[in-house]
């Protein structure tokens, strides 16, 4: 069974807003977030999870 790789696993408005609190810091202001770094995010919790999940012992039954 291979993971569904087109499935959507990030809160988009959830992560635009994060994404946007935590540059409040800098000098310059940022008003919006692109699709492609939401694009990117989404890439990049799929390719953790996969090197996660095969790093995993194959004895047991909960990804810890």
């Amino acid at each position: 069974m291979s993971p569904d790789l087109k499935t959507i696993l990030i809160n988009r408005r959830q992560v635009r807003q994060f994404a946007l609190e935590s540059a409040r810091v800098r000098a310059h202001r940022f008003t919006r977030v692109s699709s492609e770094f939401l694009f990117t995010c989404e890439a990049h919790l799929k390719q953790f999870v996969l090197a996660y999940v095969r790093r995993l012992p194959s004895k047991g039954k909960t990804i810890m």
